[in-house]
């Protein structure tokens, strides 16, 4: 079976698209680490059969690789700020251990 190079690059790009806006996000971080490696290897993929020849000579074949990574990690930061706003958003960070000087302010009042 023969799949065109412009139908496979259009297949990673709509691929990436998809992990990128309507995929859902998710709160473990290793599920999120191999969406975000996905998410930049298909737009390189995708960039890499999308240009032709023509534009990039073969010799500058970096560039183009340049051009999808650039691509997927701006999506990858697009993703990790809507992550960060929908769940790190207002948390505070609190470490009640009285070795902390910053910690003493949130300590609980103890009653014995």
């Amino acid at each position: 079976m023969y799949v065109s190079q412009p139908v496979f690059g259009l297949g990673c790009l709509i691929g990436g698209l998809i992990l990128t806006f309507a995929w859902p996000l998710g709160r473990r971080s290793g599920g999120h680490i191999f969406l975000s490696l996905s998410i930049i290897i298909l737009f390189v993929l995708a960039v890499y059969n999308l240009i032709p020849v023509t534009w990039i000579p073969v010799a500058d074949t970096w560039q183009v690789i340049l051009i999808g990574l650039g691509a997927g990690l701006l999506c990858v930061l697009y993703r990790d700020v809507r992550r960060f706003l929908r769940f790190f958003h207002s948390k505070v960070y609190r470490m009640t251990d009285p070795y902390y000087w910053y910690g003493r302010y949130y300590r609980r009042r103890r009653r014995y």
